[in-house]
């Protein structure tokens, strides 16, 4: 009985890393449209075309067997980010997150860090650039869990609304983009 159970794990690990194989090199080519925003937090007269290109120089963090992250890290090259990817263990990636106090309930497969803010998870590229050209007074933005259809979760013509969120130190969070499908 315990070696059914053993090659049911395995089998089901083995269909999860396809699964995710698959969808980073087929589904990852489309690159859907999202909704325009709705709350920003602050306003800037800069554009995110007037941005240095070492302002797009984005560090993310990542475990080693995750597909979505690395659908994430490609979504950000698309858009002329530079980024310097490290692949280590979930337990390390959480001191990174620790040291901005990130809220246990925002956090995701991925953590970033740029120009002193931390991004977590599925943040669309234009959101991060949105940030850093407003550089309002919080640690952090981040999109909790992985919802369907944000860059690297793409699965089909789907997609999930979801909220951008802003964290402080302290803890609070406020709405800083929405996307409603």
């Amino acid at each position: 009985m315990k070696k059914v159970w053993i090659k049911s794990l395995i089998a089901v690990a083995v269909a999860g890393v396809l699964g995710s194989t698959y969808w980073y090199f087929v589904v990852l080519l489309e690159n859907p449209t999202f909704g325009t925003k709705t709350q920003p937090v602050a306003k800037s007269s800069l554009s995110t075309t007037d941005l240095a290109p070492s302002a797009l120089n984005i560090t993310v963090y990542r475990t080693p067997t995750c597909g979505c992250c690395k659908g994430w890290v490609e979504h950000l090259k698309q858009n002329d980010f530079q980024i310097t990817d490290i692949v280590k263990p979930e337990s390390e990636i959480k001191t990174v997150r620790q040291k901005y106090n990130l809220p246990s309930d925002l956090t995701s497969c991925h953590t970033s860090e740029i120009n002193g803010y931390l991004v977590e998870g599925h943040v669309l590229a234009a959101d991060v650039k949105g940030l850093i050209t407003q550089k309002p007074d919080i640690a952090g933005i981040s999109v909790p869990g992985m919802p369907i259809g944000t860059p690297g979760m793409e699965i089909g013509d789907q997609k999930q609304s979801f909220d951008v969120l802003t964290f402080e130190k302290d803890g609070q969070t406020r709405v800083f983009n929405s996307y409603k499908f």
